[in-house]
């Protein structure tokens, strides 16, 4: 029988596993904490080039990730990730401090899926994290084949 979240009353995630890209600890374990209580497999990487390396040795079904990282950058992170053929499928969501419409944008080219700023309510979070990794229902265009 499947767990079903209180919140949405949609059944709750099997074995998905997230990464988490935060330098913060207190950060780092409010995620895991309200994330594994969702039934998410959870992993923490406190700086950007250790998020890479864990992203391509694990191959999360998702990504979280903070912009201002010791070591790598989250933008270039981002990119590396949706640059590369074994790892661009991969949702991120960009959770940062950095608020600017600027920034968002620049997320947004450089391919990452949601962004969201700190601080931030963690229903919305969920909520986003939910979205996410839902299965994505082909749109009309790639349910018909071309001639």
């Amino acid at each position: 029988m499947a767990r079903v979240s209180s919140m949405s009353g949609q059944p709750m995630p099997k074995h998905k596993s997230i990464l988490i890209a935060e330098d913060e600890p207190d950060t780092a374990n409010l995620l895991q904490f309200h994330l594994q209580r969702r039934g998410y497999h959870t992993t923490v990487a406190s700086d950007g080039l250790n998020a890479l390396n864990l992203t391509f040795e694990r191959r999360p079904d998702l990504v979280i990730l903070d912009l201002m990282l010791p070591k790598l950058h989250g933008f270039e992170v981002c990119r590396m990730l949706k640059t590369s053929p074994s790892t661009r499928h991969i949702p991120v969501f960009m959770l940062t401090a950095m608020a600017t419409a600027e920034n968002k944008v620049h997320g947004f080219t450089l391919g990452t899926n949601d962004y969201m700023t700190k601080p931030f309510e963690v229903s919305e979070l969920l909520a986003r994290v939910e979205s996410l990794l839902r299965p994505r229902q082909p749109s009309f265009d790639e349910s018909v084949p071309s001639p």
